[in-house]
């Protein structure tokens, strides 16, 4: 095979993922492609070694990766969002009285674009412009569970921590990333359905416990729903009788 058959054959693939409906499989990309199943998996391993395609955890579905969901967020600068989530930052903030974050994906960790500190004096951590890792973090288990992390996450983080965030809408972090800190975090959509960003709510887990964190879920997740509204994306329920 030349190096021009590759290079169209990756590129087919990579229209294919993208123009999907949702996660696909190999052996579905193979029948929409109509090149044999092996020839489709080393191309997609390939692919998904420089980020432009991602497996989920069980190795089956095949989704767009980190590069081209960055790709993609570019076309909502950061310093957009960052005001597009203002008032909803601070209705958590109100709602919770805990630090309030907004964070993206990069290739190198969670980056931290937007805070609003806690009210109270223990617990109040500036975390702007701090990167943080994807498997001890409740927003990179976010990312992790919504497609938006990585390739190379899919064995760090357990497949149960990333179905229990999927079936919640939220996920949870105690003491992974440091001794005595809780958090939780959902996520944030664009217009295509990606996962761009998460809001997430963290503090002390002497005040953020099992039963807080179950409190203020569906304040969190409500929130994140409706920055990824003024982000253009519609929910199953809208425009519903």
């Amino acid at each position: 095979m030349t190096g021009s058959q590759s290079i169209d054959r990756a590129a087919q693939l990579l229209v294919l993922v993208v123009e999907g409906d949702g996660a696909t499989s190999v052996g579905e990309l193979a029948q929409r492609s109509g090149l044999p199943k092996s020839t489709v998996s080393r191309a997609v391993s390939a692919l998904e070694r420089r980020g432009l395609l991602q497996r989920d955890g069980a190795r089956r579905s095949v989704r767009p990766g980190p590069v081209l969901l960055g790709l993609a967020r570019r076309g909502v600068p950061d310093a957009d969002l960052v005001d597009l989530a203002g008032l909803i930052l601070q209705g958590l903030s109100d709602a919770s009285g805990e630090t309030i974050n907004l964070a993206v994906p990069t290739p190198l960790g969670v980056e931290h674009l937007a805070q609003v500190d806690s009210r109270h004096f223990i617990g109040s951590t500036n975390w702007l412009g701090r990167r943080v890792e994807y498997s001890t973090t409740a927003v990179g288990k976010v990312f992790a569970a919504f497609g938006a992390a990585p390739p190379e996450l899919d064995h760090a983080i357990p497949d149960v921590v990333l179905e229990t965030a999927r079936a919640r809408g939220y996920a949870v972090a105690v003491g992974e990333l440091e001794p005595g800190l809780a958090a939780m975090a959902a996520p944030v959509r664009d217009a295509g359905g990606e996962t761009v960003a998460a809001l997430s709510i963290s503090g002390p887990d002497h005040r953020l416990t099992t039963t807080r964190i179950a409190e203020l879920a569906p304040v969190l997740v409500a929130g994140a729903d409706g920055l990824s509204v003024r982000l253009g994306y519609r929910t199953t329920t809208q425009g519903a009788a």
